[in-house]
């Protein structure tokens, strides 16, 4: 099936439309309705019946032509319109590695934890807390896109909260895969913004629970993607007990550690920077808050609107129309048989 244009409307059917000729057939006089006299000059004037006539006949085209074009598939087309308000376009880059899949142990833990059941799974805390920001930020552009050794977009930007939800949720389907690239997924979210107009505050938001050695060549990519687009970057460290704190990343005591060289890494970057540690649920909850109060600023976004189908609408019309039609004849005549 083939659609076909016009301005304002979309046909599934076009080749319908020729019986669009059918909306003359109430204009055609009908025989067994005239009367014959031998001189109207003492009929009273009936403007209103002439009025009553007229509007039958507009009834009838009316009923006509709003069956025709339902019959076509009439619709609107998607469309694009644009607005402006405040908030943020928001990338959140969620690690789906095998290790969220692990409870989240607080400091101070002396062994690690052999059931894979307990409780609460890092990837859950991060879900959780998603979804709640995501809600409370009504005005922003946000996409979702997860990683483990390869990315994979789970949501373009979009601004609709029940598909935002479905997405955040949909993080938790199966287990984490592999091991941890957060190099290629770093320039796989930066390209995301490179074919979108510069409409005001830009966010990447990664949320893992580890770092990864980033090879000098992807540093730089990353960096000048950044810039180039204008991103600031903020990360959602999940800190685990037998992992370093972020403010010790000075101490050389550390200078091995993936997540220490990450964080100066990041550090060093010429665009806006900040890390937020999570040990907890609770701090996981403060971190996400912290982020919601850094980005409210003007921002212009693109609104898709689908296509929606107004064939139901012609037929109500059609009915409605059909339906005054025969009260004017039952009025008009009300000893006739239904």
């Amino acid at each position: 099936m083939s659609d076909w244009a016009l301005p304002k409307l979309l046909f599934a059917w076009p080749w319908c439309l020729l019986a669009l000729v059918l909306v003359a057939l109430p204009l055609r006089r009908r025989r067994h309705e005239e009367q014959v006299f031998g001189w109207t000059g003492w009929l009273p004037p009936d403007p209103l019946g002439l009025w009553r006539a007229r509007l039958e006949i507009a009834l009838g085209m009316l009923a006509i032509a709003a069956t025709v074009l339902g019959l076509a598939g009439i619709a609107s087309p998607a469309t694009t319109i644009e607005k402006t308000g405040s908030g943020a376009e928001i990338l959140v880059l969620l690690d789906r590695s095998a290790s969220m899949d692990d409870a989240l142990r607080e400091q101070g833990a002396q062994t690690p934890l052999t059931d894979k059941y307990a409780e609460p799974k890092k990837r859950k805390i991060a879900r959780a807390a998603l979804a709640e920001f995501a809600a409370g930020r009504p005005h922003d552009a946000i996409g979702l896109m997860m990683f483990s050794e390869n990315q994979f977009q789970v949501m373009p930007f979009n601004m609709r909260p029940d598909m935002i939800q479905a997405a955040i949720q949909a993080g938790g389907v199966g287990s984490g895969l592999g091991n941890t690239d957060v190099g290629s997924a770093m320039l796989a979210a930066v390209r995301t913004f490179d074919d979108r107009p510069d409409s005001g505050s830009r966010i990447i938001m990664l949320v893992s629970d580890g770092g990864a050695q980033i090879a000098p060549p992807v540093r730089v990519q990353i960096a000048a993607g950044l810039q180039r687009n204008r991103i600031a970057l903020y990360w959602i460290y999940l800190r685990s007990y037998n992992q370093p704190a972020l403010a010790d990343s000075d101490s050389a005591e550390f200078d091995e550690v993936a997540e220490v060289a990450m964080h100066r890494y990041f550090r060093s970057l010429s665009t806006p920077y900040r890390a937020f540690e999570a040990e907890n649920q609770a701090s996981m909850q403060r971190a996400i808050e912290a982020v919601g109060r850094q980005q409210m600023l003007p921002i212009t976004y693109q609104l898709r609107v689908p296509q929606v189908d107004r064939a139901a609408l012609c037929y109500l019309i059609a009915a409605l129309a059909c339906a005054t039609l025969w009260l004017l004849r039952r009025s008009s005549n009300p000893g006739a048989s239904p």
